[in-house]
Formats: structure tokens, C-alpha cells, sequence
């Protein structure tokens, strides 16, 4: 009996330790899985693949499910990230002192082919700090914005995990390497548009925005001269009614016109008459005004506020609140009841939101890579309830899909005039701002440039206004 008591004793001893020895596996397990290096290649976790891949689908649709509980999940463990990158940054890197507790380090989050060989670098870095990176001769260096960087380097030989060397400065004074991270760049999975990184800071373009950058796609003089016989035709159908009414362009510059800096250097900046040009001249000898952004954006091209999102190929609420001061200067020379509001009469909310089209088109999922701006809101009453519809998905992905449909607003105000808009994407910047300046809108559902006679006759606006992006000038010439 004492020898069978004393196995129990043994075997239950041996059982302790097999369940201790477990436990601690599994939480050694759970530890590593959540301190993963996201300055190492996303193809180094099948899940984590997965998962980007499938986020980046979701992107692709009208609305991103769960967003506030991920932006949640994501502020509590910021500062925890911060300091697991930081340690695994002084584990993975080479050379170099090490990293003040102070200091966040330079981590790349994803490397995506824009033109082949080229391939764009986004990460994250000490706020305010200039970001140099090395790589087989080349040598890059871009600022920093808001503790997000990115830059554009040359793989001629598809390296499939380039090393590249990095060092980050603050004042002048390196704080961080010289370090080497490991990349892996991968081909956008999207087809159609391409998102093309800056050559200084952090800014992306479109490449449908090359053409006008680059010229030589002025229209034929054929098409500018039907585009001004018609155009004309309709400025007397509205002088029919009424001898003051105009029709109104708004062609909004393209990022790359207001910052040909920042445009990557395997792109060449045409020289003579550009495209914008050629349609403005066509369009005011046909007698029909144009607000021509160009020398305001590029007045104010530095201001903290930026004019375009970073992340997106939109203009920024500043940008677009910018332009409202234009449009409405010149309309209240004729109803002075319409002069725009004061900067101070909006709230300015600053803040790191969901990203835009850039990333869908780079194919990072939007919640992984944020977007700092300046959010705009009425700090006034809203005379007719025009802030019912929302301009923001999540309140910053560029806009609503509501926004996109035949909208009509009444401020029951004659002083005021009454106009109908023709429009593309960048009326989401300006969709309740410019209402409020009006006493009847009438927003025609995005997209649609279709001109109604019958429309205008029934309600006889004193304005029409075309918003219109710069590389979808086309819609004004042919529409």
C-alpha cells in the first residue's frame, strides 16, 4: 500500500509539471504571436497576408465594417506597439547606437511596385524627423509628415527583400541609425488606376494625373471650337430669363500642378500652353466664368492645413474651403448676401483618420495606414438641415454615397441665389458649404454632366456650376 501511494504521489507530481510546463508554452506562444516586426517582410505571416488581403477588399466597397472598434482596438495599444517596434527595430537592425527611449524608430509597414522597377516605402518614424534611406548607390531623403513617411527607390533587379539602410535625424542630428531594415516589395493586386508615391514627402498622386503634368494632350481645335458653340448656346438660353445668369467652372488643380516638387523624377514637367489653359481660354471666350484655383492653391500650397490629402486624390476640407471663398468673392458681387463665411465661422478638428483611395489602389488596407487633417464643421446654425447628409463615410473617407446622389436644398432665402451644379468627386469637399451660401441647390447626381434645357427652364437658376478635377476636364469640353 505504501509503494502504491507513493507512485500516486509521483505520477501527480509529474502531471504538475506536464500542465505548468503547457501553460508556459502557450503563453510564450501568445507572446510572440503578438509582437510581430512590421519592419519585416507581411509575406513572413500567411495570416497576416490573409487578413491585409481581405481588409483590402472590404476597402473596396462603399462602407468599411467595424472601423470605430478597430480605430478603438488600435489607440489601446498604441503606445504598446510603439514599444515592441522599438525593441524589435534594435533586435532586427544592424549598426548604430541605440534608440533613446524618447525616440520612435523608423519602421517600414509596406513596399508596393508603383512603375516597375520603382517601388514605394511607407512607414512610420519619430514625428517632425527627415528620413534618409540607402539603397545599391541610391540615396533618398524626404521629410517626414506627422509620423508617417514614404519614398520611392529603384529595384532594377526585382530583388525580392532588399536591404535597405536607414537613418533619421531630428535638427540636423542623427537619433536613429545608420539601421538596415528588410523590405518585400509586392505588386499592387488592384487593376485600373496606380497611386504614385512623392519624391519628398508624404503625398500621393494618381496616374491619371501625368498627362496634364507631363503635356502634349492639348485638345484639337476642332473639339475646343464645338466646345465653345455650345457652351455659348446655353449661356443664351440663360440670359433668355435672365441677363445676369452665368454658368460657372471650377477646375480644380491637380496636386502635381501645385506641387511639381514633390512629383517623382522619372515623370518630366511639360513646358508651353497646358491643357488647363487651353480649356479656360475656350471656355471664357464662350462667355462662361472660370474659377481658376491655380494661384490661391499655390498662395497657400505651405499653410499647416494641407490643400489635398496625402492619402487621397481629393482636396482637403482647407482646400476646398479655400475654393468656397473664390466661388462665393465673385458671386456676392451681384447678391452681397452670399460672401462667404470667415474661416472662424467653422470648426477645425485635427486628427489621424481612416485613409482614402491612395491605399486601395496601393493595396494596403485603409485602417493600417492614417490620414492627419483638418475635419470641417458648421460652428453655426444650419439653416436647412443641409448637414443631415452626411459628407463622410467613418467622417474621413472623402465621401458619403449619399453625397453622389440628385440632392436639393431650400433655405427659403431670396436674397440668396439659386444655382444647379454638374459635378465629379470634389463636390464632396465643398456638398454643404456651398448650399448654405444659396437659397435654392440643386446638386444633379454626381457624375452626370447630361444638360437638361427643360430642367432649366423649369427652375431658372441664376447660376450653373461645374466642379470638375483637372484630369476630368474632358467632361467640360465634350459634355
Amino acid at each position: 500500500m505504501k509503494r502504491l501511494l507513493t507512485s500516486l504521489l509521483v505520477i501527480l507530481m509529474l502531471s504538475v509539471c506536464v500542465l505548468t510546463a503547457c501553460e508556459k508554452q502557450i503563453e510564450s506562444s501568445s507572446s510572440t504571436a503578438e509582437s510581430v516586426d512590421i519592419s519585416a517582410p507581411e509575406s513572413s505571416s500567411p495570416d497576416a497576408s490573409n487578413e491585409d488581403s481581405s481588409e483590402a477588399e472590404t476597402e473596396s466597397s462603399t462602407e468599411v465594417s467595424s472601423e470605430e472598434s478597430e480605430e478603438e482596438s488600435e489607440e489601446e495599444s498604441k503606445e504598446e506597439s510603439k514599444e515592441e517596434s522599438k525593441e524589435e527595430s534594435k533586435e532586427e537592425s544592424s549598426g548604430g547606437e541605440d534608440i533613446p527611449d524618447d525616440i520612435a524608430p523608423v519602421n517600414v509597414l509596406f513596399a508596393r511596385y508603383t512603375q516597375d522597377p520603382y517601388f514605394v516605402l511607407i512607414g512610420t518614424c519619430h514625428m517632425g524627423a527627415e528620413i534618409t534611406a540607402e539603397y545599391k548607390g541610391q540615396t533618398v531623403t524626404v521629410d517626414s509628415y506627422m509620423g508617417w513617411f514614404e519614398l520611392t527607390l529603384k529595384n532594377t533587379d526585382r530583388e525580392a527583400y532588399p536591404d535597405i539602410k536607414f537613418t533619421q535625424k531630428l535638427g540636423g542630428k542623427t537619433v536613429y541609425g545608420p539601421r538596415t531594415l528588410k523590405a518585400h516589395p509586392t505588386t499592387p493586386q488592384f487593376k485600373g488606376t496606380r497611386a504614385i508615391g512623392s519624391n519628398g514627402a508624404f503625398q500621393f498622386f494618381l496616374e491619371q494625373m501625368v498627362a496634364d503634368f507631363e503635356g502634349g494632350n492639348l485638345f484639337p481645335q476642332t473639339v475646343i471650337d464645338s466646345m465653345k458653340t455650345r457652351v455659348k448656346g446655353r449661356i443664351d438660353k440663360l440670359h433668355g430669363y435672365n441677363k445676369d445668369a452665368e454658368i460657372i467652372y471650377m477646375i480644380v488643380p491637380s496636386p502635381m500642378t501645385i506641387y511639381p516638387e514633390l512629383v517623382p523624377d522619372y515623370y518630366k514637367k511639360g513646358t508651353g500652353k497646358t491643357r488647363y489653359e487651353q480649356v479656360k481660354e475656350g471656355l471664357v471666350a464662350a462667355g462662361a466664368t472660370v474659377i481658376d484655383l491655380r494661384d490661391t492653391f499655390n498662395e497657400h500650397k505651405n499653410d499647416e492645413m494641407p490643400l489635398y490629402y496625402h492619402l487621397d486624390s481629393h482636396w482637403a476640407d482647407y482646400g476646398a474651403y479655400l475654393a468656397y471663398v473664390e466661388l462665393f468673392d465673385h458671386i456676392s458681387k451681384k447678391f452681397p448676401s452670399a460672401k462667404p463665411r470667415d474661416i472662424d465661422d467653422f470648426t477645425w478638428t485635427a486628427d489621424y483618420y481612416t485613409s482614402a483611395d491612395a491605399c486601395l489602389y496601393l493595396d494596403i488596407p485603409q485602417i493600417k495606414v492614417k490620414e492627419y487633417g483638418y475635419y470641417r464643421e458648421f460652428d453655426f446654425e444650419d439653416p436647412s438641415n443641409i448637414t443631415s447628409v452626411p459628407r463622410y463615410r467613418g467622417m474621413q473617407l472623402i465621401y458619403n454615397d449619399l453625397t453622389t446622389e440628385e440632392k436639393q436644398f431650400n433655405n427659403n432665402n431670396p436674397s440668396l441665389p439659386n444655382c444647379m451644379v454638374f459635378r465629379d468627386s470634389y463636390s464632396a469637399g465643398l456638398y454643404d458649404i456651398l448650399p448654405e451660401r444659396m437659397n435654392k441647390t440643386h446638386y444633379i447626381g454626381m457624375w452626370n454632366y447630361a444638360w437638361q434645357s427643360w430642367l432649366i427652364d423649369s427652375e431658372k437658376p441664376d447660376y450653373v456650376i461645374y466642379i470638375l478635377a483637372e484630369w476630368n476636364m474632358h467632361q467640360a469640353v465634350h459634355n
